[in-house]
């Protein structure tokens, strides 16, 4: 009777706990994720690759934005025209995802976490990704008003898996003849110079390739508490920028930061135009920092004469 006892209430608690996994599950990736068994292994891996990713410590706040949008996205599990997704096609939507985060993981072997401060000035690459004729394109030191000093190196070459591209890196000298990594990035094909700004940043100015001509700037703030730069999140914006702006008209490729007055600029596309052409007008964005996000404070426009709405008399 005893051990039928016991087996009864192991049952009950079961329940509730299988019943947890299957809610943590469906927070997570969504119902039609966690209903499909073949979709499991996928599930763990994307999970084992991201925590590997924050391990790195290069730019988390950047990851974390990136992997919640990308689980919006499973969560939604439908295609561009929003029609639902079969198992085939949801399971080739966490494949990508997954091979982002392989990527990063591939550029993160070879790059220096610690350096002797004449490295960063050297014509060494202190990071392998760009492996065909890797060179070092710039470099130099910046000192914030408190007299932190940063070390960069900006690299340029083509990699197997990218072909032509670029690479940032940036260190914080630590008092001892070394510096330890900052973070860097490979996204762009293109980088500017880091720079200071006058409130204290570090920002880098890039350019992705193709058509979509998007950013690839990093920004970064020290952090008092944890006595360290920290990079904001500079993707998250977007999704509030559809509510601000006229309706019909949107803003499709990078804009033009300048976090020296923590705006940017952009032209803007009608619903009718081609990618190449935007026939809108112009944009001004004005943005705050919050925490380690970007945040979108309002939005002005100037929208070609022709398409603005008619005022009543």
């Amino acid at each position: 009777m005893r051990v039928k006892l016991i087996a009864a209430a192991c049952a009950a608690l079961a329940i509730p706990a299988a019943a947890a996994q299957t809610d943590d599950c469906q927070s997570t990736y969504g119902q039609r994720a966690c209903a499909a068994p073949a979709l499991a292994p996928l599930r763990a891996e994307l999970a084992q690759k991201y925590a590997a990713l924050l391990a790195l410590g290069n730019r988390t706040a950047t990851w974390q934005a990136r992997h919640t949008q990308a689980l919006q996205a499973i969560r939604a599990a439908r295609d561009y025209d929003g029609a639902p997704l079969d198992d085939t096609a949801l399971a080739q939507q966490f494949r990508d995802v997954i091979a982002d985060y392989d990527r990063a993981l591939a550029q993160a072997e070879q790059v220096r976490m610690m350096i002797k401060t004449p490295s960063a000035r050297s014509a060494t690459c202190m990071a392998t990704w760009l492996d065909q004729g890797c060179r070092v394109s710039a470099s130099g030191i910046l000192r914030d008003a408190a007299g932190r000093t940063v070390h960069w190196q900006m690299l340029a070459g083509a990699s197997a898996a990218d072909g032509v591209g670029a690479g940032i890196l940036l260190w914080a000298e630590t008092g001892h003849g070394t510096a330890r990594l900052i973070g860097w990035s490979f996204d762009g094909v293109f980088y500017e110079p880091p720079r200071i700004t006058q409130a204290g940043l570090i920002w880098v100015p890039g350019r992705i390739a193709g058509t979509g001509d998007g950013n690839a700037d990093l920004l970064f703030a020290w952090d008092d508490a944890a006595a360290r730069w920290n990079d904001i999140d500079l993707d998250s914006w977007r999704e509030t920028l559809p509510a601000k702006l006229p309706r019909g008209f949107g803003i499709w490729k990078g804009v033009d930061y300048d976090f020296e007055g923590m705006g940017a600029t952009s032209k803007l596309w009608r619903d009718q135009d081609a990618n190449c052409c935007p026939s809108g007008g112009e944009a001004q964005l004005e943005f705050t920092i919050a925490g380690r996000r970007l945040v979108l404070r309002q939005v002005d426009v100037a929208i070609v004469e022709k398409w603005a709405p008619r005022r009543r008399d």
